[in-house]
């Protein structure tokens, strides 16, 4: 008789928090994670019988680590306390299970309104938690702000899960959690109207309408969920009228990851010609990265969900792409604070990259100097 290990159930889990994290829901099959649990596909499925369960199940165990690491932080007398304790806690979770907490970029558009409850509840629970410490530490701002202060400390938290830079657990935990309570002193720039973009014009030439369509329909629906049927549509054309411009959906992706990686360099450029010196550098840099995000936040939102859906060689050249900007803006932040190593500037530099985006998406028509002034504070400290 064959004896089951204990913990093949929680071995599963884990493999396939990763998996879904990294390559999204469409993308995972429930084979390659048997394999890598070293089981056969039938032995899997008398764990999950679907694939949507084995999702919906990776979901609730990181939500209940989340509840259970900020549920142990006790309450404080100093709301600031109370506020980085938390922060701690969930950064030190996030980064354990690094390699599966990504999955909350996924969850939204895969599982069920019945499946949510309790991950809606705890996501709530944690928010307005912080929510209510920020106004307690800020009676100088109001809810909407101290909404997007809770937002940027949460993403500068859990931003170890976004990229594959190297640190160790103590070092990480300690900068990112730092790093994510003083969001809560970001100077908060004077009120300005809502930015919501305009429509603006369609493009007349069909690649470009293609492609803006494309971007439109990946970013609201998730690249594996659109079908080149549903592009034609958009833009008026038959499946076949849009293959006369690409080859393939993915084709249609990796153009769009490529301009939205060329529009990033190109920003690098901008930022660094207006500064002085290194700490003018660092702001400039999340000014222009952030008012690429607010101006066109679709498109910044499939440049961070979509290259798990390119094939392996467009994804090593884009995230090649993607590293020389880091190391870009990582010497800058070195050069501004000597006291911080490369190897911590660079997790600096992808938690306020990720601060501009989950800002974007979190808070939509936010302004544009909110998003610079959380995304500096995230580099300078």
């Amino acid at each position: 008789m064959t004896i089951r290990p204990a913990d093949r159930r929680e071995r599963i889990l884990s493999t396939a928090a990763a998996a879904f994290s990294s390559e999204g829901y469409a993308a995972t099959r429930l084979s390659d994670i048997a394999d890598e649990v070293g089981i056969s596909t039938p032995a899997l499925y008398r764990h999950f019988d679907t694939k949507y369960g084995l999702f919906s199940a990776t979901v609730e165990q990181l939500s209940r680590r989340v509840d259970e690491a900020v549920s142990s932080v006790r309450t404080h007398d100093d709301p600031r306390s109370e506020f980085a304790a938390v922060l701690t806690a969930f950064t030190d979770m996030t980064f354990v299970h690094r390699a599966g907490g990504n999955l909350y970029r996924w969850e939204d558009r895969v599982l069920r309104s019945e499946d949510r409850t309790y991950t809606r509840d705890v996501r709530i629970r944690l928010n307005r938690r912080l929510r209510a410490l920020v106004e307690a530490a800020r009676p100088d701002i109001d809810r909407t702000t101290a909404q997007a202060v809770t937002i940027a400390s949460l993403s500068v938290a859990a931003s170890a899960t976004t990229h594959r830079a190297v640190l160790g657990r103590r070092a990480a935990v300690d900068l990112l959690s730092n790093a994510a309570a003083r969001i809560v002193e970001v100077e908060v720039p004077q009120p300005t109207e809502a930015h919501i973009p305009a429509p603006g014009l369609a493009p007349t030439g069909r690649r470009e309408a293609i492609l803006a369509a494309s971007v439109r329909l990946f970013a609201d629906r998730g690249f594996h969920e659109v079908t080149v049927d549903h592009i034609g549509n958009a833009v008026g054309l038959p499946a076949s009228g849009v293959y006369r411009h690409f080859s393939s959906k993915s084709a249609i992706l990796a153009a769009a990851l490529w301009r939205t990686a060329d529009r990033t360099t190109d920003a690098v450029a901008a930022a660094l010609a207006q500064a002085q010196n290194p700490s003018e550098a660092v702001v400039a840099l999340a000014e222009r990265y952030s008012e690429l995000c607010v101006d066109a936040p679709d498109i910044m939102t499939v440049y961070m969900n979509g290259i798990g859906a390119v094939d392996v060689s467009e994804r090593r050249a884009l995230r090649r792409s993607q590293r020389l900007n880091v190391d870009e803006w990582a010497a800058w932040v070195v050069r501004a604070r000597p006291e911080v190593t490369t190897a911590q500037a660079r997790f600096l530099v992808h938690a306020s990259l990720n601060v501009a985006t989950d800002l974007v998406n979190g808070q939509p028509g936010i302004g544009k100097p909110l998003v610079a002034a959380a995304c500096a504070k995230a580099l300078t400290g």
